[in-house]
């Protein structure tokens, strides 16, 4: 969905109730529990941990995960926080991942020629988008706290975009409520919605292009991201 649709309070449930016991033994994986916005994020997240990650490591594979099962509030696009705390020195972690607005923004750029605000500018489109912050935590997270290369978080997140997932009503009731939008814009149609329309309970969405995205990301790090031909 739109990029300014993002729950910041959906990112911080998602990340911030991962709960380990140790974060120090080997093996056998620490036990855990893992509650996130969505059932397929907190499998991501439990599939990292049993791959031998850290809470860190799971926050990362859950947030990824939300961004492509639940565009409707979490994105690639935007941002988020995350606040974890790390057993063995009594650590309190915060990142602050917030998107902020692109260098060239100015403060009348929702007004028009008369000074009037410029009806769904802030909400719709080009002007309704700022410089995503999620990408630069998840590498700074895998880079200084995780167990496991960021290349391994993303997997999940990688996958649910490329094979896809079945919407649920949750999806098809926010895509109804942002219908006209997603209408309005031939390439957000074309992905989340079904022949122009919302999809019915079950439909598969895939989205190849933010798989692609994602593999960039987790071979190249942010760099693959803010630089080079992506960005």
């Amino acid at each position: 969905m739109h990029r300014k649709q993002i729950s910041y309070l959906g990112w911080l449930a998602a990340v911030c109730l991962l709960l380990l016991t140790t974060l120090a033994s080997a093996a056998p994986p620490p036990a855990a529990a893992v509650a996130t916005a969505h059932p397929l994020a907190t499998a991501a997240a439990r599939e990292v941990l049993e791959r031998g990650g850290n809470a860190f490591d799971a926050a990362v594979a859950a947030s990824a995960a939300l961004g492509v099962v639940e565009p409707y509030s979490s994105g690639i696009g935007g941002g988020g926080f995350w606040l974890l705390h790390r057993a063995k020195d009594a650590k309190q972690i915060m990142i602050d991942g917030r998107e902020t607005a692109p260098k060239a923004a100015t403060a009348d750029m929702y007004l028009d020629s008369n000074g009037k605000p410029i009806p769904q500018a802030s909400l719709d489109g080009p002007l309704a988008a700022a410089i995503p912050s999620s990408p630069a935590a998840w590498a700074h997270l895998a880079e200084h706290y995780g167990r496991l290369p960021l290349a391994q978080s993303l997997a999940p997140a990688i996958r649910l975009a490329r094979d896809g997932f079945p919407v649920d009503e949750q999806y098809r009731r926010l895509a109804a409520f942002r219908l006209s939008a997603l209408q309005e814009d031939p390439t957000a149609a074309a992905i989340f919605l079904d022949k122009g329309e919302v999809p019915a309970l079950g439909w598969q969405l895939r989205q190849p292009d933010l798989a692609r995205t994602l593999e960039v990301l987790a071979a190249e790090g942010a760099a693959g991201f803010y630089q080079g031909p992506l960005a």
